[in-house]
């Protein structure tokens, strides 16, 4: 547990201790940004085998995260069960624990900044595949169906306007 201004030794391991974490935190995040641009790649690709490869190793990343999160939590809580924030920490930390904590925040939420842009550029992408995978389909079920009447769905599209075939159900 993290104390405030009177630092002991046991509050310089804890310092310590969420600095590596957010080591790990940040290291964690950088393999998260690799993936998603890997992502991007994939999808562009339309590598749905390279797709789930990362889906699962992104899960695994992100089990990471939440793993170290939860101990960097741990380490930082305050007696009365309070979490303190990075910022509120380094008011009180002396000048090489402010410093490194500092730097290791900013690093770290630039890397998250970052994961923003590039997930949406993912999420832009992948909606840019359904619609392409859509149309296909859809050219396919014209295609298929021998009138062109029915859309994929099996309703009548609303572009054809006459029936091409009929049955007779007269004797």
């Amino acid at each position: 547990m993290i104390s405030t201004p009177q630092q002991s030794t046991a509050n310089q391991t804890d310092l310590d201790r969420l600095e590596a974490l957010l080591v790990d935190l940040e290291q964690e995040h950088h393999k998260l940004l690799e993936l998603a641009g890997l992502q991007r790649e994939a999808i562009s690709r339309a590598d749905a085998k390279g797709i789930s490869e990362i889906v699962e190793s992104t899960a695994a990343t992100l089990g990471r995260i939440a793993s170290i999160e939860q101990e960097r939590r741990k380490a930082i809580k305050q007696s009365d069960g309070t979490i303190p924030t990075v910022d509120q920490i380094i008011q009180d930390a002396d000048e090489h624990h402010a410093r490194t904590l500092t730097n290791r925040s900013r690093s770290l939420r630039k890397l998250m900044a970052q994961l923003k842009e590039e997930h949406e550029a993912v999420r832009v992408a992948s909606l840019a595949l359904t619609n392409h995978m859509n149309g296909l389909m859809e050219q396919v079920s014209a295609k298929l169906s021998h009138s062109g009447t029915y859309g994929r769905r099996g309703a009548v599209d609303p572009g054809r306007n006459q029936v091409v075939s009929s049955l007779d159900t007269m004797r």
